[in-house]
């Protein structure tokens, strides 16, 4: 089913602050922000970040600071080129894709070219893209998503959301659940969930994922535009 998208509700300027928590313990927070519109591959397009940090009085206990950095078209909201900068304690690794959406392949480091699904996203242009649909109503529905050299086509879950409180304020939300047989998309443990707020502005007011650490919950903070 092919679903139209809404008027977008987000631009440049949008800069969404998370609190990361795990368990009881806030470890460090994290940032999504639409830095600006920009010119790519004469392609009208927005360029989007999202920044992890710990706290750093935690690094006895472990340390986290990766950084996403993608360009997505306005018009779509597809990825033409991504890069990761991934610092998870000893472990460092920086990875640069440019995805072709034509040709359906995503090319990594200028090196590598791996084929794709149609119409495929990486995480971060996934969860925007997901703001942009009108999900109340809505069953389930399919996305492609590539992440790690893996293709993955994901079969999200829609429900009705609980009430989250978060740092501005109560929000009723819509629940997205993404599924999928492969669990490394999601981490070691698999398992994501996202409340988008179940208004206009479909913000993303609490994401849970796993990670090696465990279960992380982000939740909104601040928001400033």
């Amino acid at each position: 089913m092919t679903f139209l998208l809404f008027i977008l509700s987000f631009g440049p300027g949008e800069r969404l602050v998370y609190s990361a928590k795990y368990e009881f313990l806030t470890i460090g927070r994290m940032v999504l922000e639409i830095k600006d519109t920009i010119t790519y591959e004469d392609r009208a397009c927005y360029l989007i970040t999202s920044i992890l940090a710990s706290n750093p009085k935690l690094n006895f206990l472990f340390s986290l600071n990766d950084t996403v950095e993608t360009i997505m078209t306005r018009d779509s909201l597809l990825p033409l080129w991504s890069e990761e900068k991934i610092h998870e304690g000893k472990y460092r690794v920086n990875t640069r894709i440019t995805f072709d959406q034509k040709e359906q392949v995503a090319i990594y480091d200028d090196t590598l070219t791996i084929s794709t699904l149609p119409a495929t996203r990486e995480l971060l242009s996934f969860w925007y893209y997901l703001r942009t649909l009108p999900l109340a109503g809505i069953d389930t529905l399919k996305v492609n998503v590539h992440k790690s050299r893996k293709n993955y086509a994901i079969e999200c879950l829609i429900t009705e959301g609980e009430k989250i409180k978060t740092g501005i304020g109560d929000f009723p939300t819509i629940l997205v659940s993404p599924q999928t047989k492969d669990k490394g998309i999601f981490g070691t443990k698999g398992g994501m969930a996202i409340w988008y707020a179940d208004d206009t502005t479909r913000y993303p007011v609490q994401i849970k994922t796993s990670m090696k650490y465990g279960k992380i919950v982000f939740k909104l903070q601040e928001i400033k535009n």
